[in-house]
């Protein structure tokens, strides 16, 4: 289907810089754990609701200096599939058989901060570290201003609507439960 269908169909929203976050969509370019492109266009979308809570946190940002920076969005159950069979840890890559991956139903979104101007605010890890340093957990053994600016970001994502996972302090769930979404778009 082409992708104003399944917009519609799904109740889905694209986010662009232009609606004021910093993109970059590591799944359609080599820079990722699996070393591949997967995703052929660096499209970034939700479920509307999803989008809506992410705006909001967003402009809570804003007014103190950061914003969003967008690493990852709705994932095409195919590609999350891929990466399962890549890195098989339940940790870090939802196990697709489990029908538990909230990428795959657009209700889930991987960030970090950024300046206004786009610039690199310290947070604890590389994006896709797999390892105790990206778990929250390990928060209080971090220096104090990458310690401040990554909780800076799990409470204002909290105050949007969205549930930390333990494992990666970049992955951020929608509160709201959706059902797996299994198609894709062109």
């Amino acid at each position: 289907m082409n992708k104003e269908e399944f917009i519609n169909k799904y109740n889905m929203m694209e986010l662009t810089e232009k609606d004021g976050f910093d993109i970059d969509i590591v799944y359609a370019t080599p820079n990722n754990f699996t070393k591949q492109i997967l995703y052929s266009k660096p499209i970034c979308m939700l479920r509307k609701s999803t989008a809506e809570k992410l705006i909001n946190a967003n402009e809570c940002l804003n007014k103190l200096g950061y914003k969003i920076k967008i690493i990852d969005t709705f994932r095409p159950l195919e590609y999350q599939e891929k990466m399962f069979e890549i890195y098989p840890n339940e940790n870090y890559v939802a196990n697709p058989a489990k029908g538990n991956n909230n990428h795959c139903k657009g209700s889930a979104v991987d960030i970090s901060l950024c300046g206004l101007d786009g610039s690199n605010v310290y947070m604890p890890t590389e994006f896709d570290h797999f390892g105790e340093e990206s778990y929250r957990s390990y928060f209080s053994r971090l220096p104090l201003p990458v310690r401040r600016n990554v909780m800076l970001l799990e409470s204002i994502m909290v105050k949007s609507g969205f549930s930390p996972y333990p494992f990666e302090w970049w992955h951020f769930n929608d509160v709201d439960n959706y059902d797996i979404i299994q198609d894709n778009f062109n």
